[in-house]
């Protein structure tokens, strides 16, 4: 990399080569796994910043939404364009079932660095 590249250039640069071999990818399953791949160095939530799952278990990472899928869903076509850097999906690490209903989950919305050229 080159001398004047900034933090935010080498994460971005991080997230572009862990997910070359599969560019067009939307959906990033890992539940139990790696972690998710961050965009940018900024809001990249701490373990304190994830809520414990109603059934009082930790919530632990389980897929990311890629911002590849704003391709598919034609969003520049809007009025007003919906985007995001990659949205980040918590679930219980318990994998609750409480009374067989749905459960909410917690997803955290990373956006592109406001200080880059990306």
């Amino acid at each position: 990399m080159a001398k004047h590249e900034t933090e935010e250039d080498k994460i971005f640069q991080k997230f572009k080569d862990r997910i070359a071999g599969e560019p067009a990818q939307i959906l990033r399953y890992c539940r139990g796994g790696e972690d998710p791949i961050w965009i940018s160095g900024e809001n990249i939530p701490q373990t304190t910043d994830i809520p414990n799952c109603s059934c009082g278990a930790k919530r632990i990472f389980e897929f990311q939404v890629m911002p590849q899928l704003l391709n598919h869903l034609k969003v520049d076509s809007l009025g007003e364009s919906v985007d995001w850097g990659t949205l980040v999906v918590y679930t219980c690490a318990e994998n609750c079932n409480q009374d067989n209903a749905y459960t909410e989950e917690f997803i955290w919305k990373q956006d592109f660095a406001k200080d880059s050229n990306l």
